[in-house]
Parts: C-alpha cells; structure tokens; sequence
C-alpha cells in the first residue's frame, strides 16, 4: 500500500492510498475496488489498522484497491461550482463520474490488471457513490461493473439526526465531531459490545473535520432526491446496514424500502449485518464483510467480462 497524489485534468486533484498486486500478469476477469470513505473519515478509513483493512485482505486476494480522500479531505480538491438547483452531494457524486473515476482508470488501469471498477462506498460517501452510479450510462471513460454500500439506507434515525441539524446550525464551515459522541453514534460504544475497545484509541486519529454542505445534504435532501438516482442505476448492487447502525433504522421494512429503490439493477442484494454499528468496517464484522465485497467484486466483474464476450462473438 502506498499514498498517491493524481492531478485531474480540470485543475482538481485526488489523493488516497492503493495497493497493486505485485504479480500483475494473471489474465482473467479483475475489480479493480475504488473505495470511497463517509463523512468525517479520509482514506485511512479502509485502512486502520491489520484486523480492519481492506488492504490487507485484497493482498491475499490479489484485488487492485484504491481508496480515496473525497475532495474536501486530504490534499483532494474540486473546483466543482454548486448551481442553485444542485446540492453538494450531487456535484461531488458527478464529478466522481465525469472526473475522478476516469482519471483514476486512466492511471492505474493498465498497471493493476484490472478489467473494471467496483464500487465500495460508505455513509455519506455511499450517497455519492449512488449519484455517480446513477449518473454512469456506459459512455464514460471507464468501464463501472457494481456498487458496494453500507452506513446508508431509506430512513433515518430522527433523534441523531436532529442533533445533527443542530450541529449545522451551530457552524458555519467545517464541523468537528466530538469523539465521545462519535463513538457512541458511529460504533456503538460503549453501549453495544460489537467492536473492540482498542477501536477507540484510532477515533481521534481518523476524526476529520466534516463539511458542513454534506452533512446538511445526508440529513435534509438527499431522502427527497435519492431515487432519481437510483431509479437509473444498471449495475449490481450490494448494500448492508448493521444491525445497531446508530443513525439508520435497519428495519425489515427499510432494508426492503432499499432494496426496491433499484428497479433497473439486475441485483440487488440488501441484508441487515448482525451485531454490527453504522461504521461495520471498524467493527468485530468487518473482515467478514470485506470478505463479502471482495467476492461480489469479482462477480461483477466475472459477469460484465462474460457479458462483453458474449456481444462481441454474436457481432461475429
């Protein structure tokens, strides 16, 4: 694993870390996984620590991994204009699509061996990875085989939610979490016994300051314009929600509310993570659900290569 720093070609820039396999010979069908973090978390998120990486585990795999700091973290920036009738969420979400997702296969394609890009988003993160789903209509420069998200789903929890309204009005720029209340929200702790004690000792570490544009879009529009964009997303999709996710309701009813909110994705599969907190990738599940994405990756990325050949032969 390594850091990076790739200039965009509209004058924005994208950091992150990545992981190319050293043999990168092997022919076949191959993700290459892009992750994008939620709010508050930069690209360590899916590289905390060696029970809590993604990395460590596409090392065994042999899986191209990038995560990336979202613009307005790290050394990531988007001169992205917000229009009147656009919100924050929207703007970042397509600009993954026109910008920072070609740009990234332009870059690492070759050298990763990978044949597509999946998806695997979290929390706010996850919200604009569903725009940028929604807005990919398979003319773009990059070759999007499925989605991955967790931390987000069709309904809210009102009273976190309601403390985060209050946040925002409090502030005028960036945010800064409290790191006892975000553990209580984000893993559960000390009330839920569903990650490890030692998880908390990293919170400060990966506590950055959040945007106030996002957070207010999570909490107050992005309900109200979500299906627009699902409605037009055609890749498969996996989502899953913990069990105790402190800021969705992880009912039956909204998983399946979920669920449906893909009509044009030829599967989606939707499952509550047991004994799991919103943040499910620091959690005592998260290799198991790293293991879940890696394997659907290469699914996504087995059926889309299937696909191609099969159109190429019936032109023949």
């Amino acid at each position: 694993m390594q850091s990076f720093l790739l200039d965009l070609p509209d004058g924005g820039t994208i950091s992150g870390r990545i992981y190319l396999p050293a043999n990168t010979k092997e022919s076949g069908h191959i993700p290459l996984l892009v992750c994008i973090p939620g709010g508050s978390y930069d690209s360590d998120y899916f590289d905390v620590d060696p029970r809590h990486s993604i990395f460590n585990l596409c090392t065994y795999i042999g899986i191209p991994v990038i995560s990336v700091d979202r613009p307005g973290y790290g050394t990531s920036k988007s001169p992205a204009v917000v229009e009147d009738d656009e919100t924050y969420a929207e703007v970042q979400g397509r600009y993954f699509n026109s910008t920072i997702l070609p740009s990234l296969w332009n870059r690492f394609a070759k050298q990763s061996n990978a044949t597509t890009i999946v998806l695997l988003a979290h929390s706010i993160g996850a919200m604009m990875a569903i725009i940028a789903a929604g807005s990919y209509y398979g003319d773009h420069d990059y070759p999007l085989a499925g989605l991955i998200v967790s931390g987000i789903g069709s309904e809210l929890v009102e009273g976190p939610r309601k403390a985060m309204i209050q946040l925002l009005a409090d502030s005028n720029s960036l945010i800064h979490f409290d790191t006892q209340a975000k553990d209580a929200i984000m893993l559960q702790w000390p009330l839920k016994h569903v990650v490890g004690s030692e998880m908390c000792q990293h919170t400060e570490r990966l506590n950055k300051p959040i945007p106030r544009e996002e957070l207010r879009d999570i909490n107050m529009t992005w309900l109200s314009r979500w299906r627009q964009y699902t409605d037009r997303v055609t890749v498969p999709v996996m989502h899953g929600l913990g069990e105790y996710d402190g800021l969705w309701i992880s009912s039956r009813k909204a998983i399946e509310d979920f669920q449906r909110a893909f009509p044009r994705s030829p599967r989606v599969n939707c499952e509550m993570i047991p004994k799991a907190p919103h943040c499910v990738e620091l959690s005592f599940q998260s290799k198991a659900w790293y293991l879940k994405c890696c394997g659907f990756a290469f699914e996504c990325a087995v059926s889309r290569g299937l696909e191609i050949d099969s159109n190429q032969e019936g032109e023949l």
